[in-house]
């Protein structure tokens, strides 16, 4: 009862009330195209910061070996630390 009540009041009107809104024109596939390139959209982006971030972690890593090789030729740190350090780096 509720059905004809509320979902089938006003069908006899229009053509496409019959089959929703969403089905008339040609709708449901722009939305199935819209769901599909957000999809997309996302996985990229996320691809995108893996690979952003692991180049980062390579870089840092031999910028700290750089920046541990210059302490070492200054004498701020003793050859002992130097190898710990640079062990602890790479």
């Amino acid at each position: 009862m509720l059905n004809t009540m509320f979902w089938n009041a006003g069908n006899y009107g229009h053509p496409f009330y019959g089959y929703g809104m969403m089905y008339s024109g040609g709708m449901y596939w722009v939305m199935g195209l819209f769901v599909l390139a957000v999809v997309a959209a996302l996985v990229m982006s996320i691809i995108a910061i893996v690979r952003t971030s692991k180049k980062r972690t390579t870089l840092n890593a031999s910028e700290g070996v750089r920046i541990v090789e210059e302490r070492y030729a200054k004498g701020e740190i003793t050859k002992e630390e130097f190898e710990i350090m640079k062990k602890d780096l790479r």
